[in-house]
C-alpha cells in the first residue's frame, strides 16, 4: 500500500492518551504522515515532532473551548486548518466527541475510520459528574444527547476499530453496522512499555491493585471494603489505588475508616512511566467494576498490562472479562456486588494455582493479546478504507 497522510483527532492530553500515541507511533514508522490533533493542556509547546509523527495542540489561550464538544468553533476551525494544510487522505477520529469537527472538516471528500473504545454514552450516564446537575441529568439521562452524538459518528465513519466483540455485536444491532466495516484493535502493551517491569506474583500474593482513574462504576470503595473483611483473615496483605478522579476523596474517606486503613496506599495521579513501579509493586489485578451498560462493551487495558506482567486477575462477571479469562485462564471472575463478595474473590484468589494464571497471561500476551498482533488489524481497517471508499 502506498505512504499516507493520515490526521488522528483525540480530544485529550498528550503525552499520557496511550492507545492514541501507540496508533500515531505505529503507523509513522509504517511510513505514513501522521498529525496526531488534540487539546492543549498547558504545554509549552503547540506543535511538536514525537516519534516520528507530528503534535498539534488546539485552543491554548481558549478557556473552556480548549475541550472539544459538538459544535466547538474552535476545534472546527483548528481541524479544518490541519485538513487545509496537510491534505490528508484519512481521518481517525478518537470516540465520538470529536467527529462533528472532522466530519465537517472533511466536507464528505476525505474517509474518517472511528476508534471506539468504549460505549461512550452508557459511560456519561454512570460517571458522577454527569448524576449531580439537573442540566447534566436532562441532557444525558432524559434527552440523551450522547447517543445522538454516537449515532452521527457512527454513520460518518466508513469504518470503525474497537476494542471487544460485544462492542461490535451493539454497532450491528443498534446502528446496523456491517461486520466488515469493524475490525477489532485491543489496547494492548507492546514490548517497550512493559520492559523493566517485575513479571510475576509474589509467593503467596500480598498486594491486590488497581491502577485507572477514580469514577463512580470502578467500583473502588466496595473493593476497599472488601479489602478490609480478607484482611482481617489475611495480616499480611496489602491494597494499591493508584490513580485520581471524581470518587477520590470518596473511596479515601471509607479507606481512613477501615481497620485495616494502615495497609491501604493511595498513589494519587500517575504517569505511563510510573506504572513501571507500580505493576512491579502489585501482585494481583482487581477489576471491580460494577455489571451495569458501559462495563458490558468495553476491555479495560489493565486487564492486558497485567497479563503481559503475569499479575494474576481478579474481575467482576462483565461479559467481556469473562471471555477472556475463560479464553486465557489468567484469572479468575466473580459477583464484586456487596464487600463479601470481594473479600470472597481475594480469598479464592489466595486459594488458587495463581502462578499458572501468571504464566498463563504471559503466554497469551506473546501468543495473541500484543501490539504487534493488534497493528495488523488497524492496518487491515485502513486498507478496507481505501479499498472501498
Amino acid at each position: 500500500m502506498n505512504k499516507q497522510t493520515i490526521v488522528y483527532v483525540v480530544n485529550a492530553k498528550v503525552p499520557e492518551e496511550v492507545r492514541a500515541e501507540k496508533i500515531c507511533s505505529f503507523l509513522a514508522a509504517s511510513g505514513h504522515h501522521v498529525i496526531m490533533a488534540c487539546k492543549w493542556s498547558g504545554e509549552s509547546e503547540v506543535r511538536e515532532q514525537k516519534n516520528g509523527y507530528t503534535i498539534i495542540r488546539i485552543g491554548k489561550g481558549k478557556g473552556l473551548l480548549t475541550t472539544c464538544f459538538p459544535g466547538n468553533p474552535i476545534w472546527s476551525s483548528a481541524i479544518t486548518s490541519i485538513i487545509q494544510e496537510f491534505k490528508p487522505s484519512l481521518i481517525i477520529c478518537r470516540e465520538m466527541i470529536p467527529m462533528q469537527a472532522c466530519s465537517k472538516a472533511s466536507k464528505g471528500n476525505i474517509p474518517i475510520l472511528l476508534d471506539m473504545a468504549e460505549h461512550y454514552p452508557a459511560a456519561m450516564r454512570e460517571w458522577k459528574k454527569y448524576n449531580q446537575h439537573v442540566f447534566s441529568r436532562l441532557a444525558v439521562h432524559q434527552l440523551r444527547i450522547p447517543d445522538k452524538i454516537e449515532a452521527h459518528a457512527v454513520r460518518n465513519a466508513q469504518a470503525i476499530i474497537t476494542v471487544c466483540k460485544e462492542q461490535n455485536e451493539r454497532l450491528h444491532a443498534d446502528y446496523n453496522v456491517r461486520h466488515d466495516a469493524m475490525f477489532i484493535v485491543h489496547n494492548t502493551p507492546d514490548e517497550h512499555s512493559i520492559s523493566g517491569i517485575r513479571k510475576g506474583s509474589s509467593y503467596p500474593p500480598i498486594v491486590f491493585g488497581h491502577h485507572g482513574y477514580f469514577t463512580l462504576e470502578r467500583n473502588l470503595e466496595m473493593l476497599v471494603k472488601g479489602f478490609d473483611i480478607a484482611a482481617t483473615h489475611h495480616p499480611q496483605i496489602k491494597l494499591l489505588l493508584a490513580g485520581s478522579g471524581e470518587t477520590f476523596s470518596d473511596v479515601q474517606r471509607v479507606a481512613h475508616a477501615c481497620s485495616s486503613a494502615d495497609r491501604i496506599e493511595f498513589t494519587g495521579s500517575y504517569l505511563a512511566k510510573d506504572l513501571i513501579e507500580l505493576y512491579g509493586k502489585t501482585d494481583i489485578g482487581f477489576l471491580p467494576y460494577s455489571e451495569q451498560q458501559f462495563r458490558q462493551y468495553t476491555l479495560p487495558n489493565k486487564a492486558f498490562d497485567y497479563m503481559a506482567c503475569g499479575k494474576p486477575i481478579i474481575s467482576s462477571g462483565l461479559n467481556p472479562m469473562r471471555r477472556l479469562l475463560d479464553e486465557t485462564g489468567a484469572g479468575l471472575y466473580g459477583t464484586c456486588e456487596t464487600p463479601e463478595h470481594i473479600a470472597g474473590l481475594m480469598e479464592q484468589m489466595l486459594e488458587s494455582d495463581y502462578q499458572t494464571m501468571s504464566a498463563n497471561g504471559i503466554k497469551a500476551y506473546h501468543e495473541t493479546y500484543n501490539w504487534g498482533q493488534d497493528c495488523q488489524k488497524l492496518q487491515q481497517a485502513i486498507d478496507f478504507i481505501y479499498q472501498n471508499h
